[in-house]
């Protein structure tokens, strides 16, 4: 007869044989396994943005900046006080934006007509390139220094034309200034330095300045009125753009109210050289013409940005206060007051004789009481439909006409204005004015 185990007996018993049974069985680890690396599994998607960091707190304004923005990149231009603000209180600008898309600002870019080889945008850089036009293939003398007529074969004088295809009858930067891809800072990222936008017109003591007046009436050369530097620039268009030598003739027939020097005869004023001179009697220049030239009224350095010169181009009176010390005005010693006397005088005089009219067109009234009391001579013009006018009658006409339209009321050559309003007074009434001597 078998023995039983109890039920509470018979399970550890079979538990500790098991345990004996898998101690006895399991051998000692073998070594690890190689195996080939499974492929990469697929990138997860891009967990959501954490959330902005605090802003960093605000740095000092450092130095060489305007307003917050580096002045490398504005100034001497485009700053507060820079070229181009400047540039916007020029009578150049203003009469730009005048006339912008009228019929005056097409014909002053139309080629075939004189007009574009001053008021186009690339007229200074046609002219020093030599590209004007003339009839028959003549060539104009000093064409660079600023002349403008021609000869063809010895025929009369002609003025040259613009050939250009400029939309745009503005004097801009690039008028006076040889602007490049290579200079410009806009395109190359280099701040400009002085020096670094060249003039169009040349600047060295060997380029000359002309105006149209020639030594004789058979030829069309001009007349070197110096080497400006700077403002040849400024020469090669505020000029009379007539040769008052050949201009003038014995006999003179005023066919249109344009007859005489064209607006903004400065140089012809400025230069002493370029009125009509009656034989036999001597003329002179002011200290202003052997000392200075047009930049140094009106272009001086602006110390408020970086010293580079006033493009506003409007006169400036402390240019004048180095030498004429304590001035609060241009007329200095009365010297514009009494030119303004003389010229209302010879004003009369030439209304008197039939010579003025502001009339736009026919017929042409003489100068009105008004007119003739508001001081405003520019707007002068020659009175069409007249006899002709001897040469000494055409002489004091178109010295009236020039001074007038050459601004300042005789501050560009005092000495010079004086003689020409006084021998064109002689010429009309046939005695002195009473308003004005002579100067020696």
């Amino acid at each position: 007869m078998k023995t039983q185990l109890a039920p509470d007996a018979a399970v550890p018993a079979l538990v500790v044989a098991l345990l004996l049974c898998l101690a006895g069985c399991t051998g000692p680890d073998g070594p690890p396994g190689v195996g080939a690396a499974g492929p990469a599994g697929s990138q997860g998607a891009t967990g959501s943005n954490g959330p902005a960091g605090p802003a960093g707190k605000t740095g000092a304004m450092g130095a060489g900046l305007e307003g917050g923005v580096a002045t490398s990149c504005l100034s001497p231009c485009h700053g507060f006080n820079g070229v181009v603000a400047q540039f916007k209180t020029s009578v150049h600008y203003s009469a730009y934006t005048t006339y912008l898309g009228t019929d005056i600002a097409g014909e002053w870019t139309a080629a075939g007509a004189s007009c574009g080889n001053c008021h186009a945008i690339d007229a200074l850089s046609r002219r020093a390139a030599g590209v004007v036009g003339t009839n028959g293939g003549a060539t104009v003398q000093n064409l660079a220094g600023g002349v403008l007529e021609y000869r063809l074969d010895g025929g009369a004088a002609t003025e040259s034309t613009y050939t250009g295809t400029a939309d745009s009858a503005e004097v801009y930067c690039t008028t006076c200034h040889a602007v490049t891809d290579a200079n410009d800072p806009h395109k190359t990222g280099i701040p400009w330095t002085r020096g670094s936008f060249p003039q169009v017109a040349g600047t060295t003591p060997t380029d000359l300045a002309f105006i149209e007046k020639s030594p004789t009436n058979t030829s069309s050369t001009g007349t070197s009125i110096g080497a400006l530097g700077s403002a040849n620039t400024c020469i090669s268009c505020h000029k009379s753009r007539k040769d008052v030598t050949a201009y003038i003739t014995a006999s003179n027939v005023l066919t249109s109210t344009h007859w005489g020097p064209h607006e903004g005869p400065q140089a012809d004023v400025f230069s002493g050289k370029g009125g009509y001179q009656y034989a036999g009697l001597a003329y002179g220049t002011s200290t202003h013409q052997q000392k200075l030239n047009c930049v140094d009224c009106h272009m001086p350095d602006i110390a408020a940005n970086s010293g580079v010169a006033d493009h506003s181009f409007n006169p400036r009176l402390r240019a004048c206060q180095s030498c004429h010390a304590g001035s609060t005005n241009f007329d200095m010693g009365g010297g514009q007051s009494q030119v303004r006397l003389a010229m209302a005088e010879l004003q009369v005089a030439l209304s008197n004789a039939g010579y003025l009219t502001r009339s736009a067109s026919a017929p042409y009234a003489a100068l009105q009481p008004a007119e003739l009391s508001d001081n405003a001579f520019a707007l002068d013009q020659a009175r069409p439909g007249g006899p002709p006018l001897t040469a000494s009658q055409a002489g004091a006409l178109y010295n009236y006409i020039l001074v007038a339209r050459g601004g300042g009321l005789g501050v560009h050559n005092p000495k010079y204005v004086k003689q020409l309003i006084f021998d064109a007074y002689v010429a009309v009434v046939g005695t002195p004015p009473l308003t004005i001597a002579r100067p020696l």
